[in-house]
């Protein structure tokens, strides 16, 4: 039984025990509609009377409409019209909003008006002589399996118009009952803090209704202002605050960079990062607690995925981090993280009584808490809750070992490329927010097969500067260094500079069906200002611009970036950097062409560089004439004598049979079609890539004596480390450096041309479904230019033993088949090659 004495609610100075909020509320409820099929709207910023103004819906058994109090008129419109309520409380501030949307209902729907009350006008009323609540108004919270309407909550709209979730007192008491009694996180003696808006059932649920209901009570901050949340915390001496990860990305950014001021601070927390010993953080930092208030005992983090080093960070500043997973329409938990029991990236188990399964990848649940539907929409209710009675997330996810629930992305968001490459965009995203100094926010967007990054620069360096200063900035300090660590297929090919807010929902979502619209137009005004803008004269930059839109088959400005708007490749760096030679006669490192800002700067180097007299720019022909391209069949036989090769030892030939034997055993390798690997002179082999032991299962094929004859090539991504490096030069792999990107093609042309061989993945990455996915064409042209024969090699079953995302081996059956030589002729185009390599293999696996 809560007592009526203890503070119920602290607002700045003003403290409401329970008593006084019961009378709150029973004052409230004689303006109330009351009735079970009556509706309310609550129209206010967070503040004292939100809270009464709810409860007294619930009071009067009505249905409680929170709406954002943020709204712009046509979306308070929107949401009057959708759900036509009978009553809408409103606070004075957001009075005329209400009033204009009203307005605009009308003129659509003349015979419906709700009544309207102003929040203000009762906050400040006497209490003097106003009895209590005769009854709890959460009391419905109590009763077993009660199926009645409690709220209606509009979902967020990531994704378009809002729905109305109908969720009942038996789906909220699921989730209340959880984390109060199943797992007492939220105790009598714990007091949240209300920061986020309560309309959202996230905040409403684990800032207002929880804590009220289990007599922890509540403080209210009156902003998101750093000096207000932080005397909050103080003044209420606050237990749990729930928060989104921007909020904790941006606490954790400002704690930690203090701490990295310090080389003391900075060892204390590698120990304490390496220990993972909560009182071990909790003393080491305990002056981080104190400025909280000194009472914190859990940080809820919901509403998107949190970033495991922000995790991982704020456990080790002693901060426990609950982390859950849900949605609106499950009141709202789906899974959440038990105390003591936290895994950074991992939501934790489901919510008792909660049954969750796998269906394609995507989590689906079913339990107590699944909402009665979607106000007056049947048909998209079936949509996501099938005939079996289980939600449809459109999240991905993983279980562990004893049912953990890891969320690995969103259908809806997830970015699928033609070459079967899934990217999750909200990865990179994060990734370049971390050049916080120059990043306030950055949004990725898909075109065709492209990844674009639409960034918000900081203001405080980007508002003296014109939008192309800045893109060619972020280019050079924050594209450039982000793609350098990652694959291909997930580098950003362009930047738009964006200098308004991106479209987030309240909960800090974004609201990803808009930025199509940003980049079209942001592109469209760029694509403008650059043809109207003067294009350079010089014959070099004429020369280079044409050579690159001959090759590419793509319209080129003066302001292009070589890699962020061209998305030239490695191969197209080759061609640019050998026409340049052939053209200017001097050299431009493949590794220098990203340096230069756009290839107007490209050309004025050249231009400076270059002989002024008596060079190929003489030849006014020389692009009709194809001299300046790449002429694959000339490099490739160039000099090769000073480039030195790596080397295989008697430990490399010794680890690749221990593991054939391994493979033998666990796996039931078997090897078919050896005989159609040559017995002498050079060849390329060419398998499919499943897994990471793709390399050892095709060494697993070739006769011990002839190990070393193979060598393989590999990209810089996968030897970073020295270890790594010493061991790649140790075990015949021919690294793909982007320095020289021409040199590490000629050593395979040197292995080839001194009659061994080379081991290439043409895909360049391994599976996400065990399907191939396009070959890339450089195993093509060494092919036919050194007139080698190609080995389809299928490997079958690898993905299956060692997907994607898995550590350990499973004991499933692996089969390694060469296939027959594949030989080019002089009519064999490269694609053509590439082509038929990829069909041979991709028939085995069909």
């Amino acid at each position: 039984m809560i007592d009526l004495n203890k503070i119920a609610i602290i607002a700045g100075e003003h403290n409401v025990t329970y008593s006084e909020l019961l009378q709150r509320v029973a004052q409230f409820a004689r303006k109330t509609p009351k009735g079970k099929n009556t509706k309310t709207v609550v129209f206010s910023e967070n503040r004292e009377g939100w809270a009464y103004s709810f409860f007294s819906v619930w009071l009067n058994e009505g249905v409680a409409v929170p709406v954002d109090a943020s709204s712009t008129a046509s979306d308070v419109a929107y949401i009057l019209n959708d759900c036509k309520p009978d009553a809408v409380w409103v606070s004075k501030d957001r009075e005329a909003v209400l009033r204009e949307s009203l307005n605009m209902v009308s003129a659509s729907d003349g015979e419906w008006t709700p009544s309207v009350f102003i929040i203000d006008n009762f906050e400040s009323l006497s209490l003097q002589g106003e009895p209590p609540c005769s009854i709890l108004p959460w009391s419905a919270l109590s009763e077993p399996d009660n199926s009645d309407t409690a709220v209606i909550i509009y979902t967020s709209g990531t994704t378009g118009s809002p729905k109305g979730v109908m969720l009942s007192f038996a789906n909220l008491k699921a989730n209340v009952h959880s984390v109060s009694y199943d797992v007492p996180i939220f105790t009598e003696s714990c007091r949240a803090l209300v920061l986020l808006p309560l309309h959202h059932v996230l905040p409403l649920m684990g800032s207002l209704i929880a804590p009220l209901y289990m007599g922890g009570g509540i403080a209210i901050s009156p902003s998101l202002s750093g000096p207000d949340i932080m005397d909050t915390l103080c003044r209420g001496q606050v237990g749990i605050m729930i928060g989104v990860p921007r909020l904790w990305q941006t606490l954790y950014a400002g704690i930690k960079k203090k701490i990295d001021q310090s080389p003391v601070a900075r060892m204390l927390f590698a120990l304490c990062s390496v220990a993972k010993c909560r009182s071990l953080s909790r003393l080491v930092f305990s002056s981080v607690r104190k400025k909280m208030g000194g009472h914190i005992n859990y940080l809820v983090s919901g509403g998107a995925a949190l970033d495991k080093e922000i995790g991982e960070g704020l456990r080790t500043l002693g901060l426990d981090v609950l982390e859950g997973y849900g949605m609106t329409e499950t009141a709202p938990i789906i899974s959440f993280t038990r105390p003591g029991d936290y895994i950074p990236g991992c939501s934790g188990l489901p919510l008792p009584g909660v049954d969750c399964k796998l269906v394609n990848g995507e989590l689906c649940v079913k339990g107590p808490n699944l909402m009665k539907g979607y106000y007056n929409r049947p048909e998209e209710t079936r949509a996501v809750i099938d005939s079996d009675g289980y939600l449809h997330t459109g999240d991905l996810a993983q279980f562990d070992s004893v049912g953990r629930v890891t969320i690995t992305g969103r259908t809806k968001e997830i970015i699928v490329l033609s070459n079967g490459k899934n990217v999750q965009p909200s990865e990179i995203e994060y990734k370049l927010e971390k050049y916080d100094g120059l990043v306030k926010e950055a949004a990725v967007v898909q075109d065709g097969d492209m990844l674009h990054a639409i960034i918000v620069p900081q203001p405080v360096w980007a508002s003296t500067l014109t939008d192309d200063e800045v893109a060619a900035r972020l280019k050079r300090d924050v594209l450039e260094p982000y793609n350098m660590t990652v694959s291909a297929y997930k580098k950003i090919m362009s930047v738009l500079v964006y200098r308004g807010e991106l479209p987030r929902t309240r909960l800090d979502k974004l609201q990803r069906y808009k930025l199509g619209a940003i980049l079209a137009e942001g592109q469209g005004a760029r694509s403008k200002e650059h043809e109207r803008a003067p294009e350079p004269d010089s014959e070099e930059y004429r020369l280079i611009k044409s050579f690159i839109e001959s090759e590419k088959g793509i319209k080129v400005h003066a302001a292009d970036h070589i890699e962020t708007d061209l998305a030239l490749d490695s191969l197209d760096k080759i061609s640019l950097q050998t026409f340049i030679e052939n053209t200017f006669g001097i050299s431009v490192g493949v590794d220098e062409m990203p340096g230069f800002s756009n290839i107007e700067a490209l050309a004025r180097h050249v231009a400076k560089e270059a002989p002024l007299h008596g060079g190929r720019l003489a030849d006014a022909n020389l692009l009709s004439s194809g001299e300046g391209a790449v002429d694959w069949h000339q490099l490739l036989n160039g000099p090769v004598d000073k480039l030195p090769l790596p080397t295989a030892g008697f430990a490399y030939r010794f680890v690749s049979r221990l593991l054939k034997g391994l493979f033998c055993l666990y796996n039931g390798l078997k090897i078919k079609g050896r005989e159609n690997v040559p017995a002498k002179g050079a060849c390329i082999l060419a398998p499919n890539h499943q897994s990471y032991a793709d390399a050892p299962l095709v060494l697993a094929g070739l006769p011990w004596s002839e190990l070393d004859e193979y060598f393989f090539y590999a990209t810089e991504e996968h030897v970073r480390s020295n270890y790594r490096k010493r061991m790649a030069a140790k075990s015949n792999v021919i690294v793909m450096e982007r320095a020289d990107l021409k040199n590490s093609i000629l050593k395979l042309a040197k292995v080839l041309r001194e009659g061994h061989r080379v081991i290439i993945f043409p895909e360049g990455a391994r599976t996400h479904d065990g399907q191939t996915i396009p070959f890339k064409k450089t195993f093509a042209i060494l092919a036919k230019e050194l007139g080698v024969p190609i080995i389809p090699v299928c490997i079958r079953g690898a993905f299956e033993a060692l997907p994607r995302g898995h550590s350990f081996m499973r004991p499933k059956h692996i089969e390694v088949m060469f296939l027959p030589a594949i030989k080019a002729s002089e009519s064999d185009s490269y694609e053509a090659l590439t082509k038929q390599t990829q069909d041979a293999i991709e028939t085995l696996l069909a």
